[in-house]
């Protein structure tokens, strides 16, 4: 599989949204009071202001990771 081919699929979740390549969940985005806590499958990532940001940050760790 190409990197071009590669579809992310984001589900809505109570606690935010989680972030999947196929069936493998990459990471998610949880919205606390008014930041974005991104986390990857194994760890806390960062904080951010807005969600566009956490999510890049979830996509540019799973990027470097693989």
């Amino acid at each position: 599989m190409n990197k071009k081919d590669i579809e992310i699929t984001i589900r809505d979740t109570k606690e935010g949204v989680d972030l999947f390549i196929g069936k493998k969940l990459i990471g998610s985005v949880v919205e606390t009071d008014s930041n974005f806590e991104a986390h990857s499958s194994q760890k806390f990532l960062a904080n951010f202001k807005n969600y566009a940001d956490a999510e890049e940050e979830v996509i540019r760790n799973y990027n470097l990771s693989i």
